[in-house]
């Protein structure tokens, strides 16, 4: 079997786009400004939710990444408006039960089930801002299997480029027999969120490679390591 085989996708992603009549009002009015909020009860709130995600769950109170870009661009909104940019990030590409006992998972990703998911989400976070409910014109939800319609490179609903467990990590990304952008065809480079340093917003691996090809650098030369080799130390 080939080591590619072996290369494995992680948690599915999710993402919800709510348009708003005016900005969020929330209970701590910092919140007002700032652009991306992270919604948790804490890392073992977290832990709970990824392990009820693993398992194919639904989480009961997932973690919500908020996103008001618009405080950052005006220009995002209408005049008054406002957006919000949700993402989840503990979802299961395909959902075997919901760890709330509240919504039918049975058929899969339906829209239906996809919307009433969406509602929890839209509910914890009018927890911290009551003021959600009313504000809202309209939500579009994308489920996994939509977002992998849309980017073929997100496989099962994954965004990251496949999991970041330590083994498909660092120099091990994407394999470790091929941990490096170079790859056997001579001047082909491969770069994305499936190599080292993994997914991200500030295009490393591509500025890597530009480093080695227009420096000399020797980090995507690095010598392979064998699928059986141990590393001491």
């Amino acid at each position: 079997m080939s080591s590619a085989r072996l290369f494995r996708y992680g948690r599915a992603a999710m993402q919800i786009h709510v348009a708003l009549s005016q900005p969020l009002g929330w209970r701590d009015a910092r919140l007002n400004t700032i652009p991306v909020v992270h919604l948790s009860d804490g890392s073992g709130s977290t832990g709970i939710a990824c392990a009820e995600a693993e398992a194919g769950l639904l989480p009961r109170r997932p973690t919500v990444v908020v996103g008001q870009q618009y405080v950052l661009d005006a220009g995002r909104v209408p005049p008054g408006a406002a957006a919000l940019w949700l993402q989840l990030q503990e979802t299961p590409s395909t959902p075997r039960g919901d760890a709330a006992g509240e919504l039918d998972t049975a058929q899969g990703w339906t829209p239906e089930l996809a919307h009433g998911y969406a509602d929890r989400v839209l509910n914890r976070i009018a927890g911290h801002a009551p003021d959600l409910p009313g504000k809202v014109l309209a939500v579009d939800v994308i489920a996994p299997p939509d977002l992998t319609r849309r980017n073929p490179n997100a496989v099962d609903g994954d965004p990251y480029g496949g999991s970041l467990e330590l083994d498909q990590s660092f120099l091990w990304r994407p394999l470790p027999a091929s941990g490096r952008h170079a790859t056997d065809i001579r001047g082909l480079w491969h770069i994305g969120a499936s190599t080292h340093p993994g997914p991200g917003l500030g295009g490393i691996s591509g500025h890597m490679v530009a480093t080695t090809l227009t420096t000399g650098a020797r980090f995507a030369r690095l010598p392979r390591l064998s699928p059986g080799r141990r590393i001491r130390g």
